[in-house]
């Protein structure tokens, strides 16, 4: 596979998470594209999910973002309506228009969550379309990749199991900058455009949407308050914490009332994704807080202005495409420090950017402090849900990115691990990790029973 496009890093999706329900979504499009441009018109349609698709499909809304892709629901118009009820209307219906045609479909009979079938990556998910008088007439597999990227169908072919999709280093990143005398924007809108054939202007201008999508989902985060969906209960707290934070603007009593901020932002992120918003990849919906927050951040208190948050937004997108060039952010194969891990050293080189440090000797060694201390890390969603331990992981990937930021900037010299070398360590590490560890919400805090320590089981 070549080497993905920032904006492939940073796009709109809808929560709770990329893997799950925005690839999914996307397949199920692609699945539909590739019936219409066939001329078919009539079948029923059979969907099979394995893997971690099959084991927290249900809790990530997979099933509800296939029926919603197949009917042609897309990114754009989930923003406005919610995927859970563009799904109900659409089971209850019991078929789905496309093309020219209509085809039988009702998601409780033709959507298997198949947990023991053998499969390439841990993300498939197997597309057929029956005739009306039985016998396969077109048939489609899919991988999600992480962060909504996909392979198979209309998309790239597969490469090998967690081998690097491609030659990129930031270690090289850093010797063209180096050589060529360029900045790393220079280096990012050079490569966009002879890579994937987007100027400059479009990129910028693309980036500016991410930001304006980035803040939305902080507001609105903010503002919405009640019990996130699922069997967990948990209450959203954004609003409440954010108040309260205002109510001692000093931080008298609070360690650092910037750290306290950030969370505050991330959480409300994370809420809005577990809630099934809109939010940005970065460079996942289970990590998308962590980016977000820490730029919101630095722009209230530095006064930074819009352009150089976008260009700050492509130095972590730069970080993104190194960790899904070099290893994974999908954390059914590489755990959660794929997502929060690489989250937090995206965060860390776009803030360390920002306070002027060097791509050298402050941007690479900020997102390697951040993505170190969480090698190892494993994804182990409770109920199948982005919802504990996903929405403080967020929390606490902002404030370690701020920190690893600011010790770069103190810092003096090269590091003597360079990011490169510490995304190596993630795959192999990843690789190594049980698969009750990697989003199948069968170890970790996933298996514990009782939460609250009351000594009965909990509600799922």
């Amino acid at each position: 596979m070549s080497t993905p496009s920032v904006l492939e890093i940073l796009k709109p999706a809808i929560g709770p998470s990329s893997s799950h329900t925005l690839g999914p979504l996307l397949a199920a499009q692609d699945f539909a594209h590739l019936i219409a441009d066939a001329g078919l018109t009539r079948g029923r349609i059979h969907v099979i999910l394995m893997g971690s698709l099959a084991w927290t499909g249900a809790g990530h809304l997979t099933d509800a973002a296939v029926t919603a892709g197949l009917a042609g629901f897309g990114v754009q118009q989930l923003r406005v309506r919610p995927l859970r009820d563009v799904a109900l209307r659409l089971s209850q219906e019991g078929s789905v228009r496309i093309g020219e045609g209509r085809f039988d479909f009702l998601p409780a009979r033709d959507i298997l969550f198949d947990r023991e079938a053998e499969v390439p990556h841990p993300n498939s998910l197997d597309f057929v379309l029956f005739g009306v008088r039985g016998g396969r007439q077109l048939a489609a597999s899919y991988q999600s990749i992480g962060g909504g990227r996909l392979i198979g169908g209309s998309f790239s072919p597969p490469g090998r199991l967690g081998e690097p999709e491609s030659e990129l280093s930031m270690s090289a990143v850093i010797q063209a900058c180096e050589d060529r005398g360029e900045s790393l924007i220079d280096y990012v809108l050079r490569t966009e455009a002879a890579e994937h054939g987007h100027d400059p202007e479009e990129v910028m201008s693309r980036v500016g949407e991410v930001w304006e999508m980035m803040r939305d989902s902080i507001e609105a985060g903010l503002a919405h308050r009640g019990t996130l969906p699922g069997g967990l209960r948990i209450e959203r707290r954004a609003a409440s914490l954010y108040a309260r934070l205002q109510e001692d603007p000093t931080g008298s009593r609070l360690f650092s009332p910037e750290a306290s901020l950030a969370s505050i932002y991330a959480i409300a992120v994370a809420e809005e994704n577990a809630d099934g918003g809109a939010v940005v990849t970065a460079p996942t919906c289970g990590s998308s807080g962590v980016v977000p927050a820490c730029l919101r951040l630095l722009q209230e208190r530095r006064a930074f202005p819009e352009e150089r948050i976008c260009e700050a937004l492509l130095v972590a997108g730069m970080i993104g495409v190194a960790a899904v060039s070099r290893a994974s952010v999908a954390g059914a194969l590489v755990g959660c420090q794929g997502e929060i891990g690489v989250a937090s050293a995206m965060a860390a080189a776009a803030s360390c950017y920002l306070l002027g440090g060097g791509v050298r000797e402050q941007v690479d060694r900020a997102a390697e402090t951040a993505l170190e201390h969480y090698l190892g890390l494993t994804c182990d969603p409770v109920g199948g849900l982005v919802q504990i331990p996903c929405i403080e992981r967020n929390a606490a990937g902002a404030v370690s990115a701020l920190n690893a930021a600011s010790l770069a900037m103190l810092s003096g010299g090269r590091d003597r691990v360079s990011l490169d070398a510490t995304l190596h360590a993630m795959r192999r590490t990843g690789m190594d990790m049980p698969s009750q560890y990697r989003e199948t919400a069968l170890g970790g805090l996933a298996a514990i029973e009782d939460l609250d320590g009351d000594g009965l089981p909990d509600a799922r």
